[in-house]
């Protein structure tokens, strides 16, 4: 149905990773190796970019974001996945805040044109949300993000340190519902994707120093 889409696909077919890379100029986080068994197909930022028609022509909520990459999955038991990834160079809460929110609104750019297609079902689909990002610089850095996260539970506060940051950083993935998000929150999507459990990501590099990390999805 959209058979243009595959002049944005990155490279042939691979099985058992994947290489999702930063497109702009000047980044220090370059490349993120997604791993799981079977094969991949994908597509860089440009799939997403620029699709206003349904984001910011015609909603003053909906933003038109994209993320670095989009890869399909079709792993060794026959399981359909569909991942999407963002890069950032730094640990830096708001940039991680904002990769998410990228993310989001790339799935739902993604699912409207999915819908239209015979065999998708949202409900039978794994989706994996990954940012990837440099780990911290110092200890001083390590120590200011654990106190704000500690603030805000003192607070009580529902906020992304809390929800999303915490038990990212003590586990790299969480599974969560699509409505834990504010951007599926202030909206009345349907319900099929309010209630849909994805597989959420925060991987850091194993140094400071390096461009690169790898992940092993979840299934």
């Amino acid at each position: 149905m959209f058979d243009k889409a595959v002049s944005f696909v990155v490279k042939e077919e691979k099985k058992n990773i994947w290489t999702v890379e930063e497109h702009e100029c000047g980044a220090t986080m370059t490349q993120l190796e997604i791993k799981a068994n079977g094969t991949f197909w994908g597509f860089d930022h440009q799939l997403v970019k620029g699709v206003k028609d349904i984001t910011t022509r015609m909603s003053s909520t909906l933003e038109d974001k994209d993320c670095d990459g989009i890869v399909f999955l079709l792993d060794d038991v026959d399981q359909e996945h569909l991942v999407l990834v963002e890069l950032k160079s730094g640990f830096d809460i708001g940039k991680i805040k904002g990769a998410f929110h990228q993310i989001t609104m790339s799935f739902i750019k993604m699912h409207a044109w999915l819908s239209l297609c015979r065999g998708y079902d949202i409900d039978q689909l794994k989706v994996h949300f990954i940012t990837a990002c440099k780990c911290y610089k110092n200890k001083d850095q390590e120590e200011n993000v654990l106190q704000r996260i500690s603030q805000a539970q003192e607070l009580e506060n529902d906020t992304f340190e809390t929800k999303f940051l915490k038990p990212l950083l003590n586990k790299h993935h969480i599974k969560v519902k699509l409505s834990s998000f504010v951007d599926i929150q202030k909206l009345p999507f349907h319900d099929s994707i309010c209630g849909k459990e994805i597989s959420m990501y925060l991987q850091l590099t194993a140094q400071h120093s390096d461009s690169k990390a790898q992940v092993n999805l979840v299934k």
